[in-house]
């Protein structure tokens, strides 16, 4: 589902702001990059560190103002370190669909070097599944299938994992951060680092989270 909404996304952003533009490509903005996502309180007694990833794109309004439409993952692992075979464990992904603002200076003086603040809302989706882990007896006949998945046989027993539960949760939700960019040549590209404070008003426990994200950014 979601990887045909991210597909979607970039295609259908891609069409429709070309033929507006008219080819004028400095009244387009574009960003992907990805990095590490910091979960605060009362998410981080649950979820511990993870990766995220973020594409973008939008329309400059002039040249210290735009707006972007973003999508973002954000992976949250459960605290817990070890998992035994039988016992439970949780996986958790998180998406967002955002409109932002952007206010941006991308030259300070006369160096490559600029700097931005930016803010916005939109929908996040909580994805939780729970997984068990099964201890297969030694002596079972390990088929290719096995081998597929990536279970091995060598030492007459595997684990399998197997999707006991799983739930969605929508809600909205807000965010806000600063960025720095640097300027790759005389070219409408950048390199950009930025961390970014997102709140989702997420049932019964809020997700409270920082995704410091590094990557391209074009105008």
């Amino acid at each position: 589902m979601f990887k045909h909404l991210f597909l979607s996304t970039i295609v259908l952003s891609a069409a429709g702001l070309t033929p507006m533009y008219g080819g004028d490509f400095n009244k387009f903005n574009f960003n992907i990059g990805g990095g590490v996502t910091t979960p605060l309180n009362p998410t981080a007694n649950y979820v511990g560190l993870s990766g995220n990833f973020a594409v973008g794109a939008g329309y400059n309004i002039n040249k210290h103002n735009s707006i972007i439409g973003e999508f973002q993952w954000n992976g949250l692992p459960p605290n817990q370190v070890i998992q035994l075979p039988g016992l439970p464990f949780g996986n958790i992904n998180l998406y967002s669909i955002t409109a932002n603002y952007r206010a941006h200076k991308d030259r300070i003086g006369h160096s490559p070097f600029g700097v931005y603040m930016i803010a916005g809302g939109g929908w996040y989706y909580r994805h939780i599944s729970i997984d068990k882990n099964y201890l297969v007896p030694p002596g079972t006949v390990c088929s290719p299938i096995f081998i597929w998945w990536g279970y091995g046989c060598e030492t007459g027993s595997f684990i399998v994992t197997e999707t006991i539960a799983q739930k969605g949760n929508s809600a909205g939700g807000f965010n806000g951060g600063t960025g720095f960019t640097i300027r790759l040549s005389d070219t409408g590209w950048k390199f950009y680092v930025e961390s970014r404070y997102n709140y989702a008003f997420s049932n019964r426990v809020a997700t409270t989270f920082i995704p410091v994200t590094f990557g391209f950014r074009f105008n």
